[in-house]
């Protein structure tokens, strides 16, 4: 599902030839539906399989979503239009037509919608609170284009294919290019929870909510712990309704997150609940005994999927050509091949448990930064004058105690620093990394000022509910929902997320800092909250998580490290002028003398940024499996024919235009 359109003051108005071309680009699958709409000053479009109610339009207002609303009967009683067969982008309408844009705070569920108001010359745009419907918009004061994905602004012609230089150095900060910034210029991406009017040429931008991080200090955690587990229970039945359970399931980590969503949804629904995972051949990646222990525990219908390298070197163009701009989050491979598979298991909409480690206290780096504010409880006097002065005399590299001089370090800088400090710019440096030509390489600018500008304004006391409104915006908004809800697009399956429902996730902001890490247990009302729900063995297990042994695979794996060797040492790839090529070399040379996956992962980032400029940037207007690599399209070309022909007929993507 999709959405693109555009709006004008003066010049040229849209057709709909330039709307067919947005929406081809957007249509993941050649059997999506396209409705194109047209104004005066304004044209929208929109994109979707199945058949949704996603367009609507008379003589005031035209509308186009894309968007899973959890509370519509109550809203159509609102507007007095009866729900059955109604169509949501008319529901949508008329709440506008009722209450101007303060309609949008009343949604409960994911979304984003645009609306021309032909009235008074408007474009209203909007993204549900927590981003995962996602928008961009480029805007000048004749004009402004928007889509779901920067592909169609681009397809638009009205915006040209130029690289942000700035976007892509935050890429090689971060992993993936965070809003509000796009790797194309002159495109933004709008921020989750952000309202956005045009008028006139002049762009306004306001947040309608956000998280408010006001501890509730006065009631019992068992109170608090009661309410939680039934406002989880609430989000879990808003965000399953209306859909069968042949045609639901859920996806099952074996950890608290989505092992909670599961019981409580067999809780809802009194029957078995289809459940689906990943598993590797690497141990150290492979979580089954958990996911075992949860799909004996609530009796599902319950299917692993076993991905090698070989089956993700076979995903891997897909993923390069889904992704308008360089995404470096590999997780997303075995998040879509577990898609994938639930849908040729029969299931079409999946729930996640994504957000809860972020509202609840559950990421690893919540502890370590509990261990750090330790150091900061003995005193200043004796800290300075006796332990730094030594700690200042151990090389940091030394095996043993190089730990403590690392903790001390690490302890006196301050967040979002020490958040971030093993990041590649941070622990190499710009200069060692970036080209000479590329924007912070002299350590001019402030590499995190994206994150220092989330750290900072959340309104919350504590140092951990800090962290928590940071990972919220970046890990979760920036990484973690792009990967799930892509992948989902390209796999013909719709994802639900019940802990991002937003009373859900206000609740979680008033519970105490102290009662989501109680000294360095994590989630500790969590648990509380789910100990008659979850197995002990679940509660008790370490975060693991859908990851993806792509670091070993680099070094180990032939297909893989054949690729890897093919692209970066390739001088074409330092034409771009990104990162320099003695970095990349010194890498592979740290990488065959290393034993953990540290630097193929971190090979993996530039490997990605490489193939996404050869696939949406260079000139060669071919099919998108064509264009990732010579390597790669052979190997594609020459092995597993019958399955390629299958998952190419199941998984064409639009080429974005060239």
């Amino acid at each position: 599902m999709a959405i693109a359109g555009i709006a004008v003051s003066s010049g040229r108005p849209p057709d709909e030839r330039e709307l067919e071309s947005m929406l081809a680009t957007l249509a993941v699958k050649n059997t999506w539906s396209r409705e194109c709409l047209i104004a005066p000053q304004a044209g929208f479009g929109a994109t979707w399989y199945p058949a949704r109610d996603a367009s609507w339009q008379d003589n005031a207002i035209l509308v186009v979503c894309d968007a899973d609303i959890f509370n519509q009967e109550e809203l159509f009683a609102k507007v007095a239009l009866p729900a059955e067969n109604s169509n949501l982008a008319r529901l949508l309408a008329l709440l506008f037509l009722k209450d101007g844009p303060d309609f949008i705070g009343t949604l409960r569920g994911a979304f984003s919608i645009a609306i021309w108001d032909s009235r008074t010359a408007t474009l209203l745009l909007a993204v549900d609170r927590f981003g995962v419907k996602p928008l961009c918009f480029a805007a000048s004061s004749s004009e402004v284009a928007f889509g779901s994905h920067p592909r169609a602004i681009l397809a638009g012609g009205r915006v040209p294919r130029q690289v942000d230089l700035e976007a892509i150095v935050n890429y090689l900060t971060y992993s993936v290019v965070p809003a509000p910034l796009c790797a194309f210029k002159g495109i933004h991406k709008l921020p989750p929870a952000t309202l956005l009017t045009w008028r006139d040429g002049v762009v306004r931008e306001s947040r309608y909510w956000d998280l408010n991080y006001e501890e509730d200090r006065r009631a019992p955690a068992t109170h608090l712990a009661d309410e939680l587990l039934l406002r989880m229970e609430e989000a879990v039945e808003h965000t399953s309704r209306n859909v069968s359970g042949s045609d639901l399931g859920c996806f099952l980590s074996g950890g608290t997150d989505s092992s909670s969503v599961v019981g409580l949804l067999t809780r809802i629904r009194k029957s078995p609940v289809n459940t689906v995972s990943v598993s590797f051949a690497e141990e150290r990646f492979n979580e089954l005994d958990y996911v075992h222990i949860a799909a004996r525990e609530f009796a599902t219908a319950h299917a692993d999927f076993r991905l090698g390298p070989a089956e993700a070197f076979h995903i891997l163009p897909r993923i390069v050509s889904l992704y308008d701009e360089p995404f470096g989050n590999a997780s997303v491979i075995p998040t879509y091949f577990c898609q994938e598979n639930a849908a040729r298991r029969g299931i079409h909409v999946l729930l996640a448990g994504d957000g809860g480690d972020e509202l609840f206290g559950g990421n690893e780096h919540y502890r370590t930064d509990q261990i750090h504010q330790i150091y900061h409880r003995i005193p200043a006097a004796f800290r300075r004058g006796v332990l730094e002065p030594l700690a200042s005399l151990i090389p940091s590299r030394t095996p043993a105690f190089g730990k403590i001089r690392r903790y001390v370090d690490s302890s006196n800088l301050p967040n979002p620093e020490r958040c971030f400090r093993w990041i590649p710019m941070l622990s190499f440096s710009p200069q060692e990394i970036l080209d000479p030509g590329m924007p912070f390489h002299n350590g001019h600018g402030d590499l995190l000022s994206v994150a220092r500008s989330h750290f900072r304004s959340a309104r919350a006391s504590s140092e951990l509910n800090r962290l928590l409104y940071l990972d919220v915006k970046m890990v979760l908004g920036d990484s973690d929902l792009p990967k799930v809800v892509r992948a989902s697009e390209l796999a013909g399956v719709s994802v639900r997320f019940p802990y991002l429902d937003h009373a859900l996730a206000e609740f979680s902001a008033r519970i105490p800092a102290n009662l989501k890490l109680r000294g360095l247990e994590k989630r500790y009302l969590f648990k509380l909250a789910t100990r008659s729900l979850l197995p002990k063995a679940t509660l008790q297990k370490k975060k693991h998580g859908f990851g993806l042994p792509i670091g070993l695979w680099l070094k180990s794996d032939p297909l893989f490290r054949q690729l890897a060797g093919d692209v970066l040492l390739d001088p074409r790839t330092y034409q771009r002028g990104y990162f320099r090529q003695d970095f990349i070399e010194s890498l592979f040379g740290k990488m065959a003398s290393d034993d953990t996956p540290y630097y193929g992962d971190l090979l993996y980032s530039f490997l990605i940024l490489e193939l996404w400029h050869r696939e949406h940037l260079e000139s060669a207007p071919q099919a998108s499996h064509q264009r990732i690599t010579p390597r790669l399209h052979l190997v594609l070309s020459s092995s597993d024919t019958d399955r390629r022909r299958v998952d190419h007929d199941q998984s064409k993507i639009a080429p974005p235009p060239l």
